[in-house]
């Protein structure tokens, strides 16, 4: 009875144990099927994927937006170099309105020295033919007749009848008393101008003198460039007053095998006065030719577009000068020397030159090589000066140690010396 129950209650025990293993695992299974079906792949797994996708665009959005920031890094620094580079462009290429006087006022500086160097050789070469009695000048009929015509010219152009106190209204003639009506005040400033240097070269930045123009006289049988006749006059006053003698072509005609005739030796004693008297008279004809206005180009609007003229007289207005003085000081047509009175002068006195340096480093560089341009051409213009003066010393000094040479000779003759002793 003892055994029956405990074999009924071991088969109890074991039927309970089955029960409760399969219990387990079906609960582990229903488990592992929550876990596994349930929480990870609907749940988890998707929350993962979902979760490791937005990850990956918030990692490539954030990847984006640093390269975005390395872009616009990148950008930026591109534009700000361009900006760098046009603002030093701006800095070294805008030429100020400074900058632009140079080159405007400059503008007809060339062929005004050009002209002058034109005149000065034309001034030169005539005086030349008149003294050895060239044709179509004054002393082509000896210098009688370039006397005779020099007093005439005198009597009615240069006389004033004031002059050692009243002494010449004898001599002047009628067309020039300061009584007549028809005598304008154009005709007062024309007295004296063959032998007043400062009135005429002196005083005046300008000289109408133009040996290229075709038309000399106009319809009214007038000069147009006067100062052409005053300066000839004075040049025929200062030098060669008294002109040589023609000497006959056939008395001075070469002979060969036959030592120079006194006509030669006469003929050649004269060419070297000639050429010596041109050496002084060189820096006359090129003072005269420093103040020669600028030639005129033709234009059928009326403006010259080689000239300064209205460049320079802005100059002289900013510095104060009335508009009808500057024109008038200025001339039609400024000579080099008025055109180098403003570069060297009238330029640096006004204070707006001196403002203006506050400017870009470039621009005030393109001054100071502007400047050291003028000053270049004023130093040579000062060289070109020293020479004539060392060529005029030179001659005084020949002339002087020629003296001493012929002293010698006659010496040596006197003592009956010869070249083959």
């Amino acid at each position: 009875m003892q055994l029956d129950i405990w074999l009924e209650l071991g088969y109890i025990w074991e039927e309970a144990t089955d029960e409760f293993n399969g219990y387990l695992d079906r609960e582990f299974r229903r488990l592992e099927n929550f876990i596994v079906h349930r929480m990870w792949e609907q749940s988890i797994l998707p929350a993962m994927m979902l979760a490791t996708e937005q990850f990956t665009a918030v990692a490539l959005q954030q990847a984006m937006a640093i390269g975005m920031f390395f872009d616009a890094e990148n950008q930026l620094a591109a534009q700000r170099m361009l900006q760098e580079i046009q603002a030093e462009l701006h800095k070294k290429y805008q030429p100020s309105e400074s900058m632009c006087v140079f080159g405007s006022v400059t503008k007809s500086l060339a062929a005004s020295e050009r002209h002058g160097e034109l005149t000065a050789f034309v001034l030169s070469q005539r005086s030349i033919d008149r003294q050895f009695g060239q044709a179509d000048t004054a002393g082509m009929y000896g210098h009688e007749l370039d006397h005779d015509m020099r007093i005439r010219q005198f009597k009615k152009v240069f006389c004033n009848e004031y002059d050692r106190s009243s002494a010449l209204a004898a001599v002047c003639d009628d067309e020039v008393d300061w009584a007549n009506d028809d005598f304008g005040a154009d005709e007062r400033l024309r007295m004296n101008k063959d032998v007043d240097y400062f009135n005429l070269i002196d005083g005046s930045n300008n000289l109408k003198i133009d040996f290229t123009n075709v038309e000399i006289l106009s319809e009214d049988d007038d000069i147009y460039n006067q100062d052409e006749e005053h300066i000839l006059a004075m040049a025929s006053n200062l030098f060669a007053h008294d002109s040589f003698a023609r000497i006959p072509p056939k008395i001075i005609e070469n002979r060969p095998d036959h030592d120079l005739t006194p006509a030669q030796t006469a003929f050649m004693d004269m060419r070297a006065i000639v050429a010596k008297r041109s050496v002084a008279e060189n820096s006359f004809y090129a003072i005269a030719g420093l103040k020669t206005e600028a030639p005129q180009i033709p234009n059928d609007d009326g403006f010259d577009p080689a000239s300064s003229r209205q460049y320079m007289a802005a100059v002289l207005e900013d510095l104060g000068v009335p508009t009808d003085e500057a024109l008038a000081t200025l001339g039609e047509n400024p000579s080099y020397y008025a055109q180098m009175e403003i570069l060297t002068k009238k330029i640096y006195q006004n204070p707006q030159f001196y403002t203006d340096l506050y400017d870009k480093p470039a621009n005030v560089e393109r001054k100071a090589v502007a400047m050291q341009a003028i000053k270049l051409m004023q130093k040579f213009d000062m060289l070109k000066s020293f020479l004539r003066n060392e060529a005029s010393v030179s001659i005084l000094l020949e002339l002087s140690v020629s003296e001493f040479q012929r002293e010698i000779e006659d010496q040596i003759a006197s003592l009956g010396l010869h070249d083959n002793d």
